[in-house]
């Protein structure tokens, strides 16, 4: 939570693999930011909002010459983004959700954040017909007290919901 314009506001984590893909960049700029900025006392906690003013070639170069230091260092920020934020809300497309996104998910699930997702991807990629992704994935965001969305707006609406009705969070605000 953070103050600003004199009120407080709900940090929201954007956990994803989005940024490694142009076409993913262009989505989080053009899609997911816009849908949360609609959001009142809202702050985005972006892992990937260095990259995104970013030109190809410049970021194509940094995964040229990415060192182990680096690359961890990443993870970190990453971690300590989550340790700030109250909701964590997580990108499940692909087959199988991204490795890195289960992580975010898991370790928010365990700091009590609540996390929410969404699945825009059509395929099937739990263990029955009745998930949406792999069954512990799916048991992390429901014990975080979140769900899955079929959509990003659903996700989105549920974020403002959780907002205005869930105690914890709507302490955040005022």
């Amino acid at each position: 939570m953070v103050e600003g314009n004199g009120h407080k506001q709900v940090k929201v984590y954007l956990a994803s693999p989005l940024g490694f893909t142009e076409e993913g960049r262009l989505y989080i700029r053009d899609r997911l930011l816009p849908a949360l900025e609609k959001l009142k006392d809202i702050e985005n906690l972006d892992p990937w909002q260095a990259v995104l003013g970013m030109d190809e070639k410049r970021i194509g170069d940094i995964a040229l010459t990415l060192r182990y230091d680096d690359a961890m260092g990443y993870g970190w920020h990453n971690f300590n983004l989550i340790d700030k934020a109250d909701i964590v809300l997580a990108c499940l497309n692909g087959p199988d959700p991204d490795s890195g996104t289960c992580i975010e998910i898991g370790y928010a699930c365990r700091a009590g954040k609540l996390v929410v997702g969404y699945r825009t991807d059509t395929r099937i990629a739990g263990e029955c017909k009745d998930l949406l992704v792999n069954l512990q994935v799916e048991a992390a965001i429901e014990k975080s007290g979140g769900k899955i969305f079929r959509n990003l707006d659903a996700a989105v609406a549920f974020i403002e919901a959780n907002i205005r009705t869930n105690e914890a969070i709507r302490s955040k605000v005022g």
